[in-house]
């Protein structure tokens, strides 16, 4: 490692900012754990049309294609462990029933077919379904992303905790303390890398003394002393004293006021 001190420090200081934000995982299905978590409404996208299942406590389940809030078709279900049989009313779908096994999967559930003679069934159910309110849960779920992210860097896996801080931000681009966690995981060998981070987390939000703290570290060591010098009395600036005495040694000739 080029220079491990220099890593080290960077991956405490984001530990240590990281820390004052909290996030408490939610527990996305209520039902989880419970035998009936399939009860509710579901929906999947097929190559032609949306389809929506409203499975009912009285074994009734009704079909909506298109999700436009229209009951296309009834039909019955029964639920022996695992195993789910799809009886349709004759003459309105298919004559047989049909038996798949079905996976509650917490954020979705998904029927894998056992026996179904039937083909439009088997299109139409085999597969993922989500909740209605699957954009909903999918905010939520980038946030548990950022939440690993932030524990993969605490315990130095950087490019693990790099995968989801990128994973999120391709969702959020706006979150200004992200590329800050981002840019510590390339130290010490995407020195470019991180000070491109750190503009980008400055222009979201001048007011961060970690942006500039970091940037700092990255422009010394690419040699541009004299810029990284000036983010450190930015840094400073913004309340991170302790530079004064930490970067003194480095600074001292660019530091002439101090």
């Amino acid at each position: 490692m080029k220079n491990p001190i220099l890593f080290i420090s960077a991956v405490l200081i984001v530990i240590f900012f990281g820390c004052q934000e909290n996030y408490n995982k939610k527990n996305f299905d209520e039902s989880a754990g419970n035998k009936e978590f399939y009860h509710g409404k579901w929906i999947r996208m097929t190559p032609n049309e949306p389809i929506g299942l409203n499975f009912k406590n009285n074994g009734i389940v009704e079909i909506d294609f298109g999700n436009n809030k229209s009951i296309d078709i009834i039909s019955s279900y029964k639920v022996s462990n695992d195993t789910i049989e799809f009886i349709d009313e004759k003459g309105k779908a298919c004559q047989d029933s049909g038996f798949y096994k079905v996976y509650n999967r917490d954020y979705s559930i998904s029927f894998d077919v056992l026996k179904d003679e039937c083909n439009g069934r088997i299109k139409s159910t085999a597969g993922f379904w989500v909740r209605p309110n699957h954009k909903e849960l999918l905010s939520e779920l980038i946030e548990y992303v950022l939440s690993r992210g932030r524990m993969y860097l605490a315990l130095s896996k950087s490019k693990l905790a790099k995968n989801d801080f990128d994973t999120y931000i391709e969702k959020d681009s706006l979150n200004a303390k992200v590329y800050i966690h981002r840019a510590a995981t390339k130290f010490p060998f995407d020195l470019d890398g991180i000070v491109e981070d750190c503009n980008k987390s400055i222009a979201l939000d001048s007011t961060d003394k970690y942006a500039f703290f970091l940037r700092g570290l990255a422009l010394y060591e690419l040699g541009e002393k004299q810029k990284a010098c000036d983010d450190f009395q930015k840094a400073i600036n913004l309340g991170f004293t302790i530079l004064k005495q930490a970067e003194k040694e480095k600074c001292e000739e660019f530091w002439k006021e101090f």
